[in-house]
């Protein structure tokens, strides 16, 4: 049985403009933030294997992580916030004081043009290619539904569905993942993407039958479905 080490991960999408001002520029409540990498404190604790981050881009398409300029708009002047050049990933300085103030995280970009994004990845120590069984292969789901729930007790923070697992092939590795339920062999292939998703069912967490995975996935990430919150 050959064993690969893997990296899921899974990311809720919150657009800016529900919470923008009349300002010309995009912000968003320091608050908001606060809260979230409050939360991924806690979670980081109880996952030891947990790897979790914020980041921002731009949804303008001429627009790149390093022409991003963003600060924290305080009463005693701009605090810059330091973007990840390569995925656009930061962490705010923790403060009551601005939660009290009612500070804003300012984007040097017209309002309606930010994202903000949450991401969690997890590593599994070993992904069987045969013979695995449906609960041990969604395990990390378990945990990712453990999170999502935490995160949305945050008001405004992204609202985030979980599908199921998806394998990622190389384009000259057609496969397919043959999950033998009770009523019927359920097959999952690749398609024009070269990927397959397996979905997560809690039927199918209680039947725990037997899945074939022939050829190993080159790579495997969470099939999720993002929103934007209210």
């Amino acid at each position: 049985m050959n064993r690969r080490t893997i990296q899921l991960t899974i990311c809720g999408l919150l657009l800016w403009p529900p919470l923008l001002t009349a300002a010309d520029q995009a912000r968003i409540p320091y608050e908001l933030i606060y809260r979230i990498q409050k939360t991924e404190a806690g979670l980081s604790r109880s996952f030891t294997n947990l790897n979790m981050f914020l980041r921002m881009s731009s949804t303008l398409p001429n627009v790149g992580i390093r022409d991003l300029v963003v600060y924290i708009d305080s009463k005693d002047g701009r605090i810059p916030v330091a973007l990840d050049p390569t995925n656009g990933g930061f962490s705010l300085p923790m403060r009551d004081s601005l939660v009290a103030e009612g500070a804003y995280v300012v984007a040097n970009q017209p309002k309606g043009t930010m994202n903000f994004e949450w991401y969690v990845g997890l590593k599994i120590a070993a992904v069987p290619t045969n013979g695995v069984r449906y609960r041990d292969l969604m395990r990390p789901l378990n945990a990712l539904e453990e999170i999502r729930t935490e995160m949305e007790k945050i008001p405004g923070s992204p609202s985030l569905k979980i599908s199921g697992l998806k394998f990622i092939y190389a384009p000259d590795k057609p496969a397919a993942v043959v999950v033998h339920a009770k009523s019927g062999d359920l097959i999952f292939q690749t398609g024009p993407a070269h990927t397959l998703v397996i979905p997560y069912k809690p039927a199918l967490l209680e039947e725990n039958p037997v899945v074939s995975i022939p050829i190993p996935p080159d790579k495997v990430d969470v099939a999720d479905s993002s929103g934007s919150s209210p």
